[in-house]
């Protein structure tokens, strides 16, 4: 048995561009709360939300910096490449008295 919930709303402004208010029925339905990642999909004259799958994380977070060489080592063998540095070159006030 498909479970559907039909209800109406307006479109209405927010800002500079238009939204359209869920209802709590909607909302719980869908399993949302805010900060929820939705998918927005159109079929001919339908709009279609879905809840967004949550990426399943492949490692947990690995709090043990005896074993990031290890890992950093396998990583870029895997063909993984480290980001660059983002404050490579940057100095400041504090850095220079060092």
């Amino acid at each position: 048995m498909i479970n559907t919930i039909k209800s109406r709303t307006t479109l209405r402004k927010v800002g500079n561009s238009k939204g359209v208010l869920l209802s709590k029925e909607v909302l719980d339905f869908l399993s949302l709360e805010v900060g929820s990642e939705i998918l927005i999909s159109y079929e001919r004259n339908k709009i279609i939300l879905q809840k967004a799958k949550t990426k399943s994380v492949k490692n947990k977070l690995n709090l043990k910096p005896s074993t990031w060489e290890d890992q950093f080592k396998k990583a870029i063998a895997n063909g993984d490449t480290p980001d660059k540095d983002f404050f490579e070159g940057m100095t400041n006030d504090f850095d220079k008295n060092w």
